[in-house]
């Protein structure tokens, strides 16, 4: 026990190290450090023990559900022949073009699009802190260099959550067009169960992958975000 203790409160920790070098927006990575920490405080005090295992083993089984949902939502196929995608915002690089997570939305959109080529594009996103211009640009811009014509996309460029996204684009669609929302696929649960309160109603999920060295602490996080929204109820 002592040792598997340990091997995971170092392995915890060490994440959060590195989610600390290579992510550390929000300060999430502390998550990972306290969780390390509290593993190795298990391990090396035995009163303590038995209290931490209990809170972690529930803090893993509370997870581990909304993870099951989390990934129930990203492995959806959207059908064919939707009237349009709203392609959710992301933040974007230092010099204005969109982050790898980004990138993996519009890429996803893009295989749709070649597809159905009578869907059209909204881009979703304003301009973040720290950010040069909107990530609705930066969206429109990586589309139209990939080949995309200049009339399937719109853009959309106020919002600032994913609310708001679904809002303001729901606002340029024809009231009763199909839609399908695209987003990472750790996010895409989350999103959908907003578009339904949010404007977007019955939309489908069209999934786009995401970086596995980011995705437990990506899938961590929105299981903190669904226990928000669930106790003030956003959701």
């Amino acid at each position: 026990m002592v040792a598997v203790l340990t091997a995971l409160g170092v392995l915890a920790a060490a994440y959060g190290v590195l989610m600390a070098a290579l992510y550390p927006a929000g300060g999430f990575f502390l998550v990972w450090v306290a969780l390390g920490a509290a593993l190795l405080v298990a391990a090396r005090v035995p009163r303590a023990r038995r209290a931490i295992c209990a809170v972690c083993l529930a803090g893993a089984l509370v997870a581990g559900g909304l993870c099951a949902l989390i990934f129930s939502a990203a492995a959806t196929v959207p059908p064919s022949g939707l009237d349009a995608l709203v392609v959710l915002g992301a933040g974007l690089r230092p010099d204005g073009t969109p982050s790898e997570a980004l990138a993996y939305r519009l890429d996803a959109a893009l295989d749709y699009l070649e597809d159905n080529p009578d869907t059209t594009c909204v881009v979703s996103g304003g301009q973040g802190l720290g950010e040069t211009r909107t990530e609705a640009d930066a969206m429109y811009d990586y589309l139209l260099d990939h080949g995309l014509p200049a009339g399937r996309v719109t853009r959309e460029d106020r919002s600032t959550s994913t609310a708001e996204n679904v809002r303001n684009s729901a606002e340029l669609l024809a009231p009763a067009a199909s839609v399908g929302i695209v987003t990472n696929d750790f996010h895409l649960y989350r999103a959908l169960r907003i578009a339904e309160k949010s404007g977007l109603p019955g939309a489908a999920g069209l999934p786009a992958p995401s970086n596995p060295l980011y995705l437990p602490q990506s899938a961590l996080r929105e299981c903190a975000a669904l226990v928000k929204d669930f106790l003030f109820g956003n959701l």
